[in-house]
């Protein structure tokens, strides 16, 4: 019986160790899966700002730091599209009120920058699915 004893508390400490492991690997895909909503869910001027929360989410496990980089991915995809959008607004509202001149270099460049925005959103937005799809694997696999 006594024999028994040290081989029943290692045991007993291996369960604790794996559940702990679990718990901090669960914490770390509950906190990518927040992150990813929060991303998909914010407006134009607020997605930037979440795609940076969700690259700054720390991780450790394989699984969990794939399905963030790839999010952050489309993500950053879509962030630089909405940005260059924001920089088309300006620069036409500038022509509008004349303080940017027609001819100018910064107003030349404004339909390569829409093209540009375009493409990058057409990216960001093909992504999703396999953004979804990772995101989905692990609230299966870590029940959340």
């Amino acid at each position: 019986m006594i024999a028994r004893r040290p081989a029943a508390l290692g045991l007993a400490a291996s369960l604790l160790a794996l559940a702990a492991c679990e718990s901090a690997e669960r914490r770390e895909a509950q906190s990518v899966v927040i992150a990813v909503a929060r991303f998909r869910s914010a407006d134009h001027a607020s997605t930037p700002a979440m795609v940076e929360a969700l690259k700054a989410t720390p991780c450790t496990a394989p699984d969990v730091c794939k399905t963030r980089d790839d999010c952050a991915s489309t993500g950053e995809a879509t962030a630089r599209a909405l940005r260059l959008k924001a920089e088309v607004e300006r620069g036409l509202a500038a022509l509008e009120d004349g303080s940017l001149a027609k001819d100018s270099p910064e107003a030349r460049e404004l339909p390569k920058k829409l093209d540009e925005a375009e493409v990058l959103l057409k990216q960001g937005h093909e992504g999703l699915a396999k953004c979804d799809e990772d995101v989905q694997a692990l609230k299966r696999k870590h029940r959340i």
